[in-house]
């Protein structure tokens, strides 16, 4: 089962996220006080991204990731616990879970971008797909 908490991140991203995750915060409150920033996933078994892998291709389902190996769960040697290099938020308001399905939530993703980024993270929005929620450290798979 998936990880929310910040301790199953590896050493070399957790205080970037932890910033991160506070100053997001902070942006979002300033704009609806009633919104907050979440961690949905750090560390991420491999039986998990194998099953995400198959949605919508060998499983019923629309496509949610595009990679078999993740940042979720780096399985480097000096990471014997596969400490995740990557993590996705969720932005709530009151509670509930907003997917940026809508013009209006998908702003609030928007506005998280440029700061995951000036933390020194990786944005996911940035890519060919983009996938809003995603940050991870920069060069995961080569530099460390």
């Amino acid at each position: 089962m998936s990880s929310r908490d910040l301790k199953d991140l590896h050493v070399s991203i957790r205080l970037l996220a932890e910033q991160f995750v506070a100053e997001a915060n902070a942006a979002l409150q300033q704009q609806n006080p009633a919104l907050v920033v979440r961690l949905v996933c750090t560390w991420r078994p491999q039986s998990e991204q194998n099953a995400l892998y198959a949605q919508g291709r060998t499983k019923p389902g629309r496509k949610v990731t595009w990679v078999r190996h993740s940042a979720h769960n780096t399985d480097l040697a000096e990471t014997p616990h596969g400490d995740a290099e990557a993590l996705d938020v969720g932005v709530f308001e009151n509670g509930n879970y907003l997917q940026g399905n809508t013009a209006r939530e998908l702003a609030f993703y928007l506005c998280l971008g440029p700061i995951g980024e000036r933390h020194g993270l990786a944005w996911g929005g940035r890519w060919k797909t983009p996938d809003y929620p995603h940050f991870e450290r920069k060069k995961w798979r080569t530099a460390r």
